[in-house]
């Protein structure tokens, strides 16, 4: 399994809205073919408020290919693959030409 907390940047928020829209709607099919491409057997995000009052998005994604997910994403050409990596940086501020984020470490 893999998790993220991924900050939406200010000002991001409704475009993080519409992007979910579209992975939930008129590109379900793509979102669908990209997990299974990627080994994934389920691919969750929720939005959290901090209290703060910035917002976070909440990501989790299980199967055989959690672990490589973001590292095959970071470097694949498939148009909507590139597309939703796009998305990624538009919104969270996620630069794949750099190391990611390290993952999250169960301490529970």
């Amino acid at each position: 399994m893999g998790a993220i907390a991924a900050p939406i940047l200010a000002g991001k928020e409704q475009t993080w809205e519409a992007w979910i829209a579209d992975c939930k709607g008129s590109r379900k099919t793509e979102f669908d073919d990209m997990n299974q491409r990627m080994g994934l057997t389920s691919h969750h995000a929720w939005l959290q408020q901090t209290p703060d009052g910035h917002q976070v998005a909440i990501v989790v994604h299980e199967g055989p290919g959690a672990e490589t997910y973001l590292g095959k994403l970071a470097t694949s050409d498939n148009g909507f693959d590139t597309w939703f990596r796009g998305a990624i940086t538009d919104v969270h501020g996620i630069d794949f030409s750099k190391p990611l984020p390290p993952a999250a470490v169960q301490k529970l």
